[in-house]
């Protein structure tokens, strides 16, 4: 019997944010297409949150694959000051739909930070309540049309990545057909 563990953690990015493109942050989209892929292959579910500039994350799945993960992302230089906040054994998976679950909540967190006394969004000042209330609104908030908009919000952010670049990384470009197809399936499924 495979052993489920949750953890929650907390980074902030090394990135200088280029804006929003469709409600998503360009670097965040591309992050999110090929987190989506990987974490299917190896089992994993989980939901991201990032705004000003933090992380903030749950994984979710078997253990050996989760702390692999955790390892690779500690040597990531797409952030820094990586934190973990908990981990713990689960009996289920809370995103079983989801790869990985992207919500763009802005206002619904907004109201929770004032709420909180905070002016911006740092986890890093965050106490356990807040935490929990965190997760709390991740998961209660649906990742828009079955994850088909994220999806198009993520080609649509990758876009402009491309068209400067000349020769694309096929890689990239194979993975974003394959977060569009996912999409599309999920979306059809749904119906």
């Amino acid at each position: 019997m495979q052993r489920l563990i949750q953890i929650i953690y907390i980074s902030r990015s090394t990135f200088a944010s280029s804006g929003l493109v469709r409600g998503i942050e360009p670097n965040v989209a591309r992050i999110l297409a090929k987190s989506r892929i990987n974490n299917r292959r190896d089992g994993l579910v989980g939901v991201l949150y990032f705004g000003d500039g933090c992380f903030f994350q749950c994984l979710q799945g078997e253990e050996a694959a989760v702390d692999a993960l955790y390892a690779r992302l500690e040597s990531d230089n797409r952030h820094k000051d990586l934190k973990l906040l908990s981990r713990k054994q689960i009996s289920a998976l809370s995103f079983a739909d989801w790869s990985m679950k992207y919500v763009p909540i802005e206002k619904d967190m907004t109201r929770l930070l004032v709420k909180g006394g905070f002016q911006k969004f740092d986890p890093y000042l965050f106490d356990d309540a807040m935490i929990r209330d965190v997760m709390a609104l991740l998961q209660s908030s649906a990742d828009p049309e079955a994850g088909v908009k994220v999806d198009e919000m993520i080609q649509q952010s990758i876009a402009p990545y491309l068209a400067k670049n000349s020769k694309p990384q096929w890689g990239l470009v194979a993975a974003i057909a394959v977060v569009v197809i996912i999409g599309i399936v999920v979306f059809i499924l749904k119906k």
